[in-house]
This record gives structure tokens, C-alpha cells and sequence, in this order.
């Protein structure tokens, strides 16, 4: 997988830890943390519309649709971290999530993993809207944005786990995007 312009450790290394939100660098690390992660969600739901064949039409779908989210997502913090001058590449992240999402071997085990990944994800990015509301409200309100299209992610897994959704048509179509 090309991942560029990020740079990716190798499998068995681990990312540097986020510096602290004290200054620029805790931000920028933090940004370019979660733009990768949006990343290889993007990436992962894509993949998954075309490999899982045991997945509904509907369900293929949705997952196309939260792909695009996803890289809207990505492409929104990547525009932060321009406007910040804070470089992708400057420091290695990892592709774990990418990695483990992709051992799914049916529709079912990807949902529920996925559905993980963006619980995780909701909660940090819920904490950063919160903790830079007052310092940053632009980097907030960027985060505040993927966290509450985060939460309609996890409604429609949540929905799909309890076996309610013969159709996503109900599915928030998001028409801000």
C-alpha cells in the first residue's frame, strides 16, 4: 500500500509517541495521527466494499459512502495541518489499523472491528474538541466535525449489528459534504 506523503515505520516498530499539547509540535503530531488513521479508514472501507462478498449490497454501499467520508476527513485535517505548517512526513506513523482491519475474513468480523477502530477514534477526537475549544476553536471545530460524522458511523454499525437494517436508506447522508 502507498501511503504517501506519510511516512510508515516498519511492521514491528511503533509510531513515536505525541509530544505534548503544550506547544505546536503535540498539535501537529496529534493531526497527523488522526489525518492517518482517516487514512487507512478510507482505505480499509473501500477495500472492504470490493472483498467482502458476504456483505449485502446495502451494506457495500454504506461502506463506500463512509469511505468518502472518511477522505473528506482526511482531507480536512490535511488542509489544518497546511494552514499549521505542520509537515506529514516530519514524523513515522503506523499502519496498524490498516493492518488488522485487513485480517477480517468475513463482512462481520470487518464490521465489528471497524466499528472499534471508530468508537476509538469518537472518543479522541471528542477529547480534542473539548481541550482546544479555547486555544484552537478552528482545530476543534475540525475535530468536533469528524467526531459527530463518527457517531453516525457507529449508529449505522450499531444498527446493522442488531440486524435492523435490511436497507441503509435510513442511513444520514451527511448533505453538508
Amino acid at each position: 500500500m502507498d501511503w504517501s506523503p506519510f511516512v510508515v515505520c516498519a511492521p514491528e516498530e511503533y509510531a513515536p509517541g505525541a509530544r505534548g499539547m503544550g506547544g505546536p509540535d503535540g498539535l501537529g503530531d496529534r493531526l497527523r495521527t488522526a489525518a492517518f488513521a482517516e487514512r487507512q479508514a478510507f482505505a480499509a472501507f473501500v477495500w472492504a466494499a470490493d472483498a467482502f462478498t458476504d456483505a449485502s449490497d446495502e451494506l457495500r454501499a454504506a461502506w463506500r459512502r463512509i469511505g468518502a467520508e472518511e477522505k473528506v476527513h482526511l482531507d480536512l485535517l490535511l488542509a489544518r495541518m497546511a494552514e499549521l505548517g505542520v509537515k506529514v512526513e516530519d514524523r513515522p506513523v503506523s499502519d496498524r489499523l490498516w493492518r488488522r482491519l485487513t485480517t477480517a475474513k468475513t463482512a462481520a468480523e470487518f464490521a465489528a472491528m471497524m466499528r472499534e477502530a471508530e468508537a476509538r477514534g469518537r472518543a479522541a477526537e471528542e477529547s480534542f474538541r473539548r481541550s482546544l475549544a479555547s486555544r484552537d476553536p478552528v482545530t476543534a471545530a475540525i475535530f468536533g466535525r469528524i467526531a459527530d460524522d463518527e457517531a453516525e458511523h457507529l449508529a449505522l454499525a450499531d444498527r446493522l449489528a442488531a440486524g435492523a437494517a435490511g436497507s441503509d436508506a435510513d442511513f444520514p447522508a451527511n448533505s453538508e459534504k
